[in-house]
């Protein structure tokens, strides 16, 4: 049935669809590289931790002006730690953002330009008529009942999304 089948850029573009499908899946490891916690921002958290166990033996009754001192000390370090990490959470946000985008035009371009390249090369010639398709499929390339570069990334895709879609 099949009359020719050029295996390398069928799964050359399977890969760059498949890829392509699951960048939003890529692009948290590849931010978290980015946006860690500071040493400042642990320093304060372990300052914090401690004046929560040097508070808690303290008796809110006997010694109420140092377990107030301690709870005041308490509050600006979590004032101070929360407006660090909404800062670093921004940032986050940002890193995401640009890192998605950038995944995404690579992968385009890469997809695009390899269209181009490879735009007279059919994917697959069947032997079988393909009519009244033949002519959608096969273009741009010149060999008869073919499956060129442009409708195989469009059914890649297609069925990559869809596959990949309940995994999201």
């Amino acid at each position: 049935m099949l009359e020719v089948l050029n295996g390398f850029l069928l799964v050359y573009f399977v890969i760059l669809c498949t890829l392509s499908a699951i960048v939003p899946l890529l692009v948290k490891p590849i931010s978290a590289c980015f946006s860690r916690p500071s040493n400042e921002e642990r320093e304060t958290l372990s300052e914090i931790v401690r004046l929560k166990a040097e508070q808690s033996n303290i008796s809110i009754k006997e010694e109420f002006a140092a377990y107030s001192k301690l709870q005041r000390k308490i509050l600006k370090l979590e004032t101070l730690l929360k407006d660090n990490s909404q800062s670093r959470i921004s940032k986050s946000l940002a890193i995401k953002g640009s890192v998605h985008i950038i995944l995404q035009v690579v992968i385009a371009l890469l997809i695009v330009v390899s269209v181009i390249w490879f735009r007279r090369e059919p994917i697959v010639a069947i032997k079988g008529n393909l009519y009244p398709m033949t002519s959608i499929l096969q273009y741009p390339s010149d060999t008869p009942n073919a499956i060129s570069t442009h409708i195989w990334v469009v059914i890649s895709n297609v069925s990559i999304r869809s596959l990949i879609k309940p995994f999201l």
